[in-house]
């Protein structure tokens, strides 16, 4: 009996009407100009019984954790250039170094990202060095990271900031100045 209590109120009316100022309202007691609201049927969850076959066994269950490898802690650090570095190159080409610790592995597909002004330069590599071609001048921010196969971040590097300097004509001296 206690139970059909609770049941009830879910199976109540809903009314609808709209009232002296134009909104619209809904209601679970009836109104003199209401209409009763139609609901569709609840939605209802019934999940899956889990079977025998889908368990592993617990031999099975020690066996995947010892086949899954290991992910490396990584560290990994830019070397060159320095934060807050000026470089001074005409042709706007800047190396870049970094160290990984331990070393990167390659048979799980872990691999570098590196990045400029935010955004992803070239493809994922293995290589801990990065060559740069006809930067523009000006202030960069670079940063590295490891990813693994799936693209899923493991680590990263601090950011750097650069300062790309070229020679410029507008700051040409002359030669030989008059006395």
């Amino acid at each position: 009996m206690l139970l059909l209590a609770f049941l009830l109120p879910a199976y109540a009316e809903i009314y609808r009407w709209v009232d002296s100022d134009g909104n619209v309202v809904y209601s679970d007691e009836p109104h003199a100009d209401a209409e009763t609201v139609d609901l569709p049927a609840s939605t209802v969850y019934t999940p899956v019984e889990e079977t025998d076959s889908l368990k592993l066994s617990p031999d099975e269950e020690n066996t995947t954790e010892l086949n899954s490898p290991e992910i490396p802690s990584y560290q990994l650090r830019i070397i060159t250039p320095a934060d807050d570095e000026s470089i001074w190159v005409n042709n706007g080409n800047v190396s870049v170094t970094m160290i990984v610790e331990p070393e990167l592995d390659t048979e799980r597909g872990d691999q570098i990202l590196v990045e400029l002004d935010g955004t992803q330069v070239g493809p994922a590599q293995s290589e801990t060095s990065f060559q740069f071609n006809n930067l523009s001048r000006g202030t960069h921010t670079l940063s590295a990271m490891v990813v693994d196969s799936t693209g899923t971040v493991l680590t990263n590097s601090s950011s750097v900031t650069f300062h790309l300097h070229r020679t410029s004509i507008l700051n040409k001296k002359q030669a030989n100045p008059a006395p």
